[in-house]
Formats: C-alpha cells, structure tokens, sequence
C-alpha cells in the first residue's frame, strides 16, 4: 500500500494539530458542529456515561441532561435547519462543547437564532437568574401547569439552572439586520 503525501500546508487548510492543541488548551473533552439529531443526542450520552461512570457519575449525568436541553434549544431555535429526508422534517444546525476543568464542566451551545428568538431567550435567561431557589422551584411548578406549548422553552432554561446550580450565561452576536448568533452555557460543579 502507497502512501500519498499531503499537500502542504496553505491558508486554505486546517492545521488540524492546532486545532486539536487549542482545544486541549481550553479543556475541549467534546465538540459538536452540525445537524443536532437524536442520533448525536444518543452518542453524546454514550461518550459521557463512558466517561465518567466510575468517578463523577452524577455530575456526569447533570452535564448530560443540561447538554441535552442546551440541544433542545438549538433544535428549537436555530435560524439554520437542514431537511432530514429519513426523518421528513427540518432539524436545527448548531455547536456543543462540552469542557472539563479541575472543579467544574462548561457545557455551552451556538447557533444562528432570529434576533426577536435569540432577544426572548435572553430576557427569559435574564428572569430565570433574578430568582433565588425557592422563588425558582414555584416558577418551575407555575410553567409545568402551562399548556406545553407555551411552557417548553421556561421549562428546559429553568432545567439548566436547577441542575447545574449556577446562572446560565449567554451572548448575543448580532451578525445582520434579521439574525444573531446566541451563545448559552452553564457551568457545573464537581463534587469534592
């Protein structure tokens, strides 16, 4: 078997040891760009319970679960879908990282939303962080009571700060007149 070299290396190619180095340096464990599907959903959940079944166990089971709606969010919420024929519906494009530092997990998702979409997420972000615990769990209980369709998007942000114990932070990039790309993450702390 011939080995074919690789071309050299030109501003229009990846260095793809860079990339992996960078990651490494910013604690990458898991990186997602594309289509979120259960498919990515199932391999995700796989990979983290691999990962941490034998230390760290539910906090890996809370870094699922926020990767999961963070997911949702994305699947709900991205401007950018692509028609899956298997499936016969469009499903939302966006990014998932999963990083592992000494005494939590940032688990953060991207993607392109409508700026009226990705405004309403920060607003809800914003309300759901002003409540402390308890104000917090009667929210939770208030949204359940709702008609799903008017409870989802509360329920899953009120999810991510319950599990995590943390605020869920957010940015907001305005990329045109109509779009922006909005930014959530939740932070996870590892039990001592």
């Amino acid at each position: 078997m011939t080995k074919m070299p690789l071309p050299p290396m030109g501003t229009d190619r990846l260095n793809v040891y860079e990339y992996c180095r960078l990651m490494d340096g910013e604690h990458v464990v898991l990186g997602f760009k594309g289509v979120v599907s259960q498919d990515v959903l199932s391999d995700v959940g796989l990979s983290i319970r691999n990962r941490y079944e034998k230390q760290e166990y539910e906090t890996g089971k809370r870094v699922f679960s926020i990767f999961v709606e963070l997911a949702q969010n994305i699947y709900h919420h991205s401007a950018e879908r692509e028609f899956s024929p298997q499936k016969q519906r469009s499903e939302g494009l966006g990014v998932l990282l999963i990083q592992d530092f000494e005494h939590y997990f940032l688990v953060t998702s991207g993607n392109i939303a409508e700026k009226n979409t990705a405004h309403n997420i920060s607003q809800k972000c914003q309300y759901i962080n002003s409540l402390d615990e308890e104000n917090l769990k009667q929210f939770y209980k208030d949204e359940r009571k709702k008609a799903p369709e008017n409870a989802g998007g509360n329920i899953g942000l009120i999810d991510i700060v319950r599990k995590s114990g943390n605020p869920l932070t957010y940015s907001i990039t305005e990329l045109n007149e109509a779009q922006s790309f909005l930014c959530l993450q939740a932070k996870v702390n590892k039990k001592n």
